[in-house]
């Protein structure tokens, strides 16, 4: 048995669905913020208690869970027991003592037919080795006037060649080498109330969303279209996170906005317009 809030009930029941949050959105007609708010408990996101119970009759109902318990649970402020029973379920197979005592034999057997061409081989290469040094050392020529006339000769021409091509100075290399800077994320902020959309251009891909809030705070983030584990983060100042785009559109569904910081790339999106910071809020971002 494991004890879960409400909220966790709600979430798993809709995993076990396979159930995406736009799906509940228009299989319940709740809006999507307060979805989210029923399965992290935050009630306070909610106008009041008699929507939370509304709201947690109507999504039980189509997620097929029992309402009353949900509702006890929920005034009582008190976890629900709830049957989590493991696969133990494995499969074994009995192997007689004799038939291991002979496929250990004819191991063995594998084994040393394996290694015997390897070590006749390698006592071959090694006596051809020997045989090969021996010679090269008796047949050594005592004048080595050749090889030194030689390289007096090659010391000489690497010497003229140097001296006919000077070496590129540091400045001409470091002007060469040196990058055109990108240019800077161009995010034109549109929208009010709890809703606003920032059309993006000039931004490299893939797109990078980096998340961050101030110290003291926890803001749970949904996101779609993006590498996000699961598609939401509970954040706070020391989990900031950094996140890649897999389209070109994506949504935010920000838990509040108070102390939260949103930048593409460097540069950070505008989220003053919204009207109460304290409560929940959307931000579409298109990639242009």
């Amino acid at each position: 048995m494991a004890k879960k809030t409400v909220g966790q009930v709600l979430r798993d029941q809709r995993a076990k669905l396979d159930m995406t949050l736009n799906a509940a959105e228009a299989l319940t007609q709740i809006k999507k913020m307060y979805i989210v708010a029923l399965e992290h408990d935050d009630y306070d996101a909610l106008p009041g208690d008699f929507y939370v119970k509304a709201y947690l009759k109507q999504y039980a109902e189509r997620l097929d869970l029992d309402y009353d318990q949900l509702v006890t649970a929920y005034e009582k402020n008190e976890p629900i027991e709830v049957d989590e029973t493991p696969d133990l379920s494995e499969s074994y197979q009995f192997v007689k003592p004799s038939e291991r005592l002979e496929a250990d034999e004819e191991l063995g057997d594998k084994k040393w037919r394996y290694y015997l061409p390897i070590v006749l081989l390698g006592t071959v290469a090694a006596l051809i080795i020997i045989s090969i040094s021996a010679t090269v050392v008796l047949n050594k020529p005592k004048n080595s006037g050749i090889a030194e006339h030689l390289y007096s000769v090659s010391t000489s021409s690497k010497s003229k060649a140097s001296a006919s091509h000077p070496a590129p100075s540091t400045s001409s290399i470091s002007s060469e080498s040196k990058a055109p800077e990108p240019p800077k994320p161009e995010i034109a902020v549109t929208g009010n109330g709890q809703a606003l959309a920032a059309t993006v251009k000039n931004v490299a891909s893939p797109v990078k969303v980096n998340l961050s809030t101030a110290a003291g705070l926890a803001v749970w983030i949904g996101m779609t279209n993006s590498d996000l584990p699961g598609g939401q983060i509970t954040l706070t100042n020391a989990t900031p996170t950094t996140t890649t785009l897999t389209g070109n559109q994506t949504v935010l569904t920000l838990g509040k906005t108070t102390g939260l910081t949103i930048k593409i790339g460097d540069t950070p999106i505008d989220l003053s317009s919204i009207v109460a910071p304290e409560s929940p809020a959307t931000l579409t971002i298109t990639i242009e």
